[in-house]
């Protein structure tokens, strides 16, 4: 797995030296949330800075960050890996989020512009055109990590934005299993709508309380899938393994 993600790395345009850190932190995070590197994929320094043609300093201040953001962990004879969660874990971090959003956004809708309304109105257009299909999959879980964050964006307090984030990561992770079905997205967009509609109006009382709906329900629906995925592999399984491709309604 390392080495066809080092071969897809060391196809992107060199990397330039500001925000090289930032640059390959970027890289990198996404790859790990997006499941192009699965749970417990090696991350040798050495391979990673040959393949982005920098030196390895960069890469091992990005891997330390990694794993100060809980994505990367250290094992035991194996280096750096991809961090794996256990079921508990995910259910923990789904509970941190919704905490995290319906606070922070609850701030945010009091202190929204009318610009910063059109875009989380231009975000929640586009996910209600996209379908069940696998390239339309992708395309959702990318607006509904920027819908998410749009809503927090106005959020007067920094600080709690910065938390959110955070929150928000593990989460990403998640929804590979959580919006799987057609039915599930098509779900999910009405969830985001009414979401969107107490936020608008600056009902904060009522949007976090939609919010925290709407987090349970995508909790829920991961962890249908993760006890199916469990289920179907007939063995004790305690950690979440995600490199396989979606599956397919037969």
């Amino acid at each position: 797995m390392e080495e066809n993600f080092v071969k897809m790395m060391a196809s992107q345009p060199p990397l330039t030296a500001d925000l090289l850190v930032q640059k390959i932190y970027t890289l990198l995070e996404e790859n790990i949330i997006n499941m192009v590197l699965p749970p417990e994929s090696k991350l040798v320094e050495e391979n990673i800075a040959r393949a982005l043609g920098v030196s390895r300093s960069p890469v091992r201040e990005v891997l330390i960050q990694l794993e100060n953001a809980g994505l990367v962990v250290r094992r035991a004879g194996k280096g750096r890996v991809v961090a794996s969660f256990t079921e508990q874990e995910l259910i923990n971090n789904y509970q941190v989020w919704e905490m995290a959003e319906s606070y922070t956004c609850g701030l945010a809708c009091l202190t929204a512009t009318e610009e910063d309304f059109r875009k989380i109105a231009e975000i929640l257009e586009q996910m209600g055109k996209l379908s069940g299909s696998e390239e339309d999959f992708r395309a959702y879980r990318l607006l509904n990590y920027r819908f998410h964050s749009q809503m927090a964006a106005p959020c007067p307090n920094k600080t709690l934005i910065r938390i959110y984030e955070n929150a928000l990561k593990p989460v990403r992770w998640c929804w590979n299993l959580s919006l799987l079905w057609k039915g599930d997205v098509t779900s999910s967009y009405e969830e985001h709508r009414e979401v969107f509609d107490a936020y608008r109006t600056r009902n904060r009382k009522a949007f976090e309380k939609l919010v925290r709906k709407h987090c349970q329900a995508a909790s829920a629906r991961f962890r249908k899938e993760y006890t199916r995925r469990k289920n179907a592999s007939n063995e004790s399984v305690k950690t979440l393994q995600l490199g396989d491709s979606p599956p397919q309604r037969g």
